[in-house]
């Protein structure tokens, strides 16, 4: 219950309020204004709606205007096939265990494909080629004297119902149109492509007897680094029966074919697209240029010529490759498209063609390391060599043996170099050694040598294969990034380039002490592993840790045969070789026995 002292606050209260509202009220004159105010307000809007509605109206006669002069400038470049050059954009997908291609409808080409099974270096999909800029189309002139290009025309799309194969047209009218047929092949990575031409006899300039494909691509990035890949990215062709060409690597090029061409390659450092005709491509010319924007790789470009002869219907057969630049399964294809893969020339190719690659195919099916497939291949080839070696190293022996007597013609002949040549070459032959005997199997080596150089950079087998602390066997292994770049090393460091560099500081080392090796030739020896640390430091970890293993082989196997070479015994040899009549050889003997012919004596001669 309120006391009375809360009655009289709440009474004072009411009491205020109410005398403020009289006090407050507007009075009739300020009424009157507000009324008037709000009347103008009224007919502003009304007039802001008017015109709104007259605007409206404006745009859609001009809207109509331009719909008519655009109708009328399609009319105008397409003739015929004006109501083929409007339309929305749509996109259909074909797919198999291999790609995922994705066409659109505009230009009824196709837009991206991906390769399921792979990754970039990131471990992103790895999509081959994707967007506008890559364009696959044909032009043609018309009786109308209109230039078609099927990139402006808008196909229809028919999905067949196993979804493997897809029609893409543009029914022209009763039986005619243009129709580009794209079906899986039973090769996984093939995609069959017909350009069916039906009841254009009358349409296309009678003058017109063959079409242009415009085939371009820019090329997108997989790989770690994109100098590496850049520089082996090109487009090879293969004209009829020859062996594939390419243009220059890493460089602009343009080049115009005029003979028949079977396929043209647009090949990246570990995968490519290829575009085969089953008939031949009458002529081409082919382009590379350099991505200056660096927002792709390189911008490849073809124009392919195909024979149209104005039949009532005409197919143009063809097929494209989306994989890798695997050589066995590029063999397959029995097209000679292995040969984008860089095995080297002449006997570097037939040692990586017929051993490497073949070996390194067998222990695959076995072993999933690779970095244990490479030390069986380097032991399986340094067993293959020791012959050899062990040739090298009886001959080293042999010249270390000698060098006391060698250094006594040098003391004796005053330094004269020749005429200490001379000396020494007649105590070669009398001892029964030939200088060239250890560097004969060094050079017998160097195809080997030469072809793994060939071969790891370039081994899709490699690709992504991890092996210690280098993550992928076919790029380098950096462990090490530096916070600046060192001229011809680069801004990282290469463990197996290091390993690789001091084994074979070590092997020069051993190797001068096993042949007494002195002078400039010592200190060459030691000074190319250096060179080849600069040079191989962003090279393959694949084909560094080879070179490594490589020369920890030879290390162990000179010193292996170096336990089962008696050297005192073979100097007692060497000495009972002097005292042997010296045996002329064949070669020797004929020139003998030509100079008694003429009635020269040939001992006087040599005295002379």
């Amino acid at each position: 219950m309120l006391d009375r002292n809360t009655l009289i606050g709440f009474s004072l209260i009411l009491a205020l309020l109410v005398g403020w509202a009289y006090f407050l009220k507007p009075s009739d004159a300020e009424i009157e204004a507000y009324k008037k105010q709000q009347d103008s307000t009224s007919i502003a809007l009304l007039n802001q709606d008017s015109i709104l509605k007259t605007q409206l109206d404006t745009n859609k006669i001009a809207a109509s205007i331009d719909t008519t002069s655009a109708n009328a400038a399609i009319l105008s470049a397409f003739g015929s096939f004006s109501s083929f050059a409007k339309g929305k954009e749509s996109f259909t997908t074909l797919e198999n265990e291999e790609l995922k291609i994705t066409f659109t409808n505009k230009g009824g080409r196709i837009y991206k494909v991906q390769l399921k099974k792979y990754k970039t270096y990131e471990q992103k999909d790895l999509i081959l080629l994707d967007g506008a800029e890559n364009k696959q189309s044909f032009e043609f002139p018309t009786t109308e004297n209109k230039i078609i290009n099927t990139n402006d025309l808008y196909f229809t799309p028919t999905l067949s119902e196993n979804k493997k194969s897809l029609s893409m047209r543009v029914n022209i009218g009763n039986n005619q149109y243009i129709e580009q047929l794209y079906a899986f092949n039973e090769n996984n990575n093939i995609l069959n492509y017909n350009i069916n031409l039906v009841g254009l006899e009358n349409i296309i300039q009678k003058s017109k007897k063959s079409l242009d494909i415009n085939w371009t691509t820019n090329l997108l990035m997989q790989e770690k680094t994109r100098d590496a890949e850049e520089r082996v990215s090109t487009i090879f062709y293969r004209i009829k029966e020859e062996v594939p060409t390419k243009l220059s690597e890493g460089s602009e090029a343009k080049e115009v074919i005029k003979s028949n061409l079977q396929w043209v390659s647009y090949k990246q450092q570990y995968f490519n697209q290829t575009i085969i005709a089953d008939k031949g491509f009458t002529e081409a010319a082919l382009e590379t240029k350099n991505d200056l924007t660096k927002t792709s790789l390189r911008n490849f470009s073809s124009l392919l010529t195909i024979p149209y002869n104005h039949g009532n219907s005409e197919t143009f057969a063809m097929k494209i490759y989306y994989g890798a630049n695997h050589y066995k399964t590029l063999e397959t294809l029995n097209i000679s498209l292995e040969r984008i893969v860089t095995l080297g020339w002449g006997i570097f190719r037939w040692v990586n063609k017929y051993i490497v690659i073949n070996v390194f195919d067998f222990f695959s099916r076995y072993i999933g390391n690779f970095g244990l497939i490479i030390l069986l291949l380097t032991l399986l080839i340094k067993t293959a060599l020791l012959p050899l070696v062990y040739k090298s190293y009886l001959s080293a022996a042999k010249m270390r043996l000698l060098k006391p007597e060698m250094d006594e013609i040098k003391e004796k002949t005053g330094g004269d170099v020749a005429k200490s040549q001379q000396e020494n070459m007649k105590l070669y032959k009398k001892a029964g050694v030939n200088p060239f005997g250890g560097c004969i199997p060094v050079l017998l080596q160097l195809p080997i040598l030469f072809a793994m150089f060939q071969f790891f950079p370039s081994a899709f087998e490699l690709r992504q294969k991890s092996f210690l602390w280098a993550e992928d066997l076919s790029t380098f292994d950096n462990v090490l990034d530096l916070p600046f770049s060192i001229p011809f090393y680069g801004d990282h460091v290469s463990l197996f380039a290091i390993l690789m560099t001091v084994s074979s500081i070590a092997y020069a080392m051993y190797n001068n002490q096993a042949t007494g090796v002195t002078g400039q030739m010592k200190w060459l020896g030691l000074f190319m592993p250096i060179i080849f640390l600069f040079t191989l430091n962003s090279f393959a970890a694949g084909l560094n840790y080879y070179y490594f293993v490589s020369n920890l082989v030879t290390i162990s196997q000179q010193l292996i045969i170096k336990l089962f070479v008696d050297e005192e015994k073979l100097h007692s040899q060497l000495q009972e070789n002097k005292k042997k009549p010296i045996t002329k050889s064949k070669f020797q003997q004929r020139l003998e026995d030509m100079a008694k012919k003429r009635g020269v004596d040939i001992n006087n001669l040599n005295k002379k």
